[in-house]
C-alpha cells in the first residue's frame, strides 16, 4: 500500500514538473532553450566585434599621435635625409608571439603601439618615437629601469645591424645612465647612432628624451658580429626588405 502511494506521488510530481517546464514556470539551472543559446552567441559575437573595433580605433589614434610629434613631423618633412622603417622585424606569427618585445611587451598599457622608426640616409642614425603605458612600472607611475634597458638594447641594435658584417649584431655590453625618472603613460623619443666601428665591433650610443627634448637617460652599447657564421645567419635580405616597407627617396 505504501509503495503504491509513493509511486502515485512520483508520477504526479513528474507530470506537474513537465507541465511547469512547458508553461515556463520552471527552469532547470544551466539549461536554456536553443533560441536563447543562439541569441547569447550572437550577442557575444557583437560585443567581441565592438571591442575589436574600439581597440583598433585606439591603436590608430595613438599611432597618429606618434606621427604628430614635432620630431616625427621633422623627419617626414626631410624625406631626403630620413626614411620611415618598421619597428617590428618578425613576420612569422609564432616567432612574433615568442619574441620578448613584440610578443610580451607590446600591448595595451605597455608598449601601446608599434613604435615609429626613422632611418637616416647614412644608415648610422635612427630615431624611434614610442608610447609607454602604465604596466611597465617599478615605483608607482615610474617606468621600470629594466624596461628602459630592454628598449635601449632593442634600439641601439639597429645601427649595429645595419653596419656590422652580414648585418648581424650580438650585444656584448650595455651601460645606462638614468638621469631622471621616466613617467609612465607618455610619448618618448630615442635617438641612437654609431659612435665607433672597428672590424666586427660597433659602439653605439643612445639618448632617451621626452617630447620636449628633456634628457631622461642615455646609454652606450657594444655590439659584435660573430665570426662563426653558423651561429647566427646573415640578415642582409631582411634589412633590404625592412628598408623597402615604406616609400622613400633612398
Amino acid at each position: 500500500m505504501l509503495a503504491a502511494w509513493a509511486a502515485c506521488c512520483m508520477v504526479f510530481g513528474v507530470t506537474v514538473s513537465l507541465f511547469g517546464v512547458d508553461q515556463g514556470w520552471i527552469n532547470f539551472v544551466g539549461v536554456s532553450k536553443p533560441s536563447e543559446d543562439k541569441q547569447l552567441v550572437l550577442e557575444a559575437g557583437e560585443a567581441t566585434e565592438k571591442d575589436a573595433a574600439r581597440a583598433k580605433e585606439e591603436y590608430d589614434a595613438m599611432t597618429s599621435r606618434l606621427l604628430g610629434t614635432s620630431v616625427a613631423k621633422e623627419c617626414l618633412e626631410n624625406a631626403d635625409e630620413w626614411k620611415r622603417v618598421p619597428y617590428f622585424w618578425v613576420t612569422n606569427e609564432e616567432s612574433f608571439k615568442a619574441a620578448f618585445v613584440p610578443g610580451t611587451l607590446h600591448g595595451p598599457d605597455r608598449l601601446s603601439v608599434e613604435p615609429v622608426v626613422f632611418l637616416h640616409r647614412d644608415r648610422q642614425k635612427f630615431i624611434v618615437v614610442l608610447h609607454i603605458g602604465k604596466l611597465l612600472c617599478g615605483h608607482d607611475g615610474i617606468v621600470h629601469g629594466g624596461a628602459q634597458a630592454v628598449l635601449f638594447d632593442e634600439i641601439t641594435a639597429r645601427p649595429a645591424f645595419w653596419n656590422l658584417p652580414r648585418n648581424v649584431a650580438l650585444t656584448a655590453s650595455l651601460k645606462i645612465n638614468y638621469r631622471r625618472p621616466v613617467v609612465a603613460d607618455q610619448i618618448l623619443v630615442f635617438r641612437t647612432q654609431v659612435a665607433t666601428m672597428e672590424g666586427r665591433k660597433a659602439t653605439v650610443t643612445a639618448q632617451l628624451e621626452d617630447v620636449k627634448g628633456n634628457l631622461l637617460s642615455d646609454a652606450e652599447a657594444l655590439y659584435v658580429s660573430p665570426s662563426n657564421e653558423k651561429l647566427v645567419p646573415g640578415r642582409s635580405s631582411e634589412i633590404q626588405a625592412i628598408e623597402s616597407a615604406y616609400p622613400g627617396r633612398f
